[in-house]
């Protein structure tokens, strides 16, 4: 009877997978937060980001934090940016005006698909205040580092979310 249980146990466990999310992950934020963040995600998803802040534009800066890293996500966005670089892989970036969907500044499309397994951070960078047409403007001509003004980058105030990839 016990080794009945444990093979219909394992039967079921394999069955059901790891729980990661595949497929489209819809990730939206608003202001100063990201809903949809899956715990875990599979290796291949798609995330699509759409803006509900009617003031404030954002955007979803989606990196894979390297093997081996410890730190949480917060010390890392409080390094140096030359030291937090070396410790992230970017995957995409999808930006959004104020209550619109998102899409690459820098590339065709509207998602970023996760890369291999491993810890992923999202982030948003904008400062807070931004004007959404000067930062519309600042994405639709990258020549450089827009001025944004400085305020608090939203990231600080709490737009920050970590996860886990799976194959």
């Amino acid at each position: 009877m016990r080794q009945t249980v444990v093979v219909l146990g394992l039967l079921l466990v394999s069955a059901c997978g790891s729980g990661a999310v595949n497929g489209t992950i819809e990730i939206t934020g608003q202001d100063y937060a990201y809903q949809g963040v899956p715990e875990v995600a599979a290796s291949g998803a798609e995330l699509t980001f759409t803006n509900s802040s009617d003031i404030e534009f954002h955007e979803m800066v989606v990196f894979r934090i390297v093997d081996g890293e410890e730190r949480t996500l917060q010390e890392l966005l409080e390094l140096p940016e030359a030291e937090s670089e070396a410790l992230i892989e970017l995957q995409g970036v999808i930006v959004a005006p104020p209550g619109e969907s998102g899409f690459n500044p820098e590339a065709e499309g509207s998602s970023v698909v996760l890369g291999e397994a491993g810890r992923y951070g999202i982030v948003c960078f904008i400062p807070q205040g931004a004007d959404p047409a000067v930062v519309a403007e600042a994405m639709a001509n990258a020549d450089g580092p827009p001025d944004l003004g400085d305020g608090t980058p939203h990231a600080f105030l709490g737009m920050a979310a970590e996860f886990q990839v799976e194959d």
